[in-house]
């Protein structure tokens, strides 16, 4: 995992790059409030000229979820909260009752993102069916496999896309980089 809050990190990159994009494997959205997650998201997008990948995740390790007193068995139905609150912030004056808040359309989220909207990359399945993750993510992050297992995953994402009837979203796979000094 990552040491520093992948907010403020990527804010930090964000003033020290200029044209690549900038993204975190997952922030797990069960465990984040999604109006600082799309507040935190939305501004590391403008300020990066947009930037940003937003993987995003349910979450895999149970002991994560007693230290913010959630259950960790509806992390799924959570997740799924989580990102029509995100996109729901997204709109000018939101409007929506969604169990994380009211949103009265009273008030509005600043900055927008820099596109019509923050893109979620969903990672793995996040407790979703596969049909879930092709239509609600903005592409897909899958785990390091074997090349033969990693192709039929990807021939599979994108036949339901083909036939949901959408544009072509991309697939990543997670990669551990260890830099050393020279």
């Amino acid at each position: 995992g990552q040491i520093y809050d992948p907010f403020v990190y990527l804010g930090v990159l964000s003033t020290v790059t200029k044209e690549i994009a900038l993204g975190v494997a997952s922030v797990i959205l069960p465990l984040r409030h999604p109006a600082h997650v799309s507040k935190a998201a939305a501004s590391v997008d403008a300020l990066s000229a947009g930037r940003l990948l937003l993987g995003v995740a349910s979450g895999d390790r149970p002991e994560e979820y007693p230290l913010m007193n959630l259950d960790f068995d509806n992390r799924g139905q959570r997740f799924q909260d989580s990102v029509n609150y995100i996109r729901a912030m997204g709109t000018a004056y939101p409007q929506a009752e969604l169990p994380h808040g009211y949103l009265s359309g009273g008030a509005d989220m600043l900055p927008k993102p820099v596109s019509s909207r923050l893109p979620l990359i969903i990672t793995g399945g996040s407790q979703q069916s596969s049909e879930w993750v092709a239509k609600n993510g903005d592409g897909w992050m899958t785990y390091p496999r074997n090349a033969t297992v990693q192709g039929r995953l990807v021939t599979d994402y994108r036949g339901r896309i083909e036939r949901l009837g959408i544009t072509n979203k991309p697939v990543m796979q997670s990669l551990y980089i260890d830099l050393q000094p020279q």
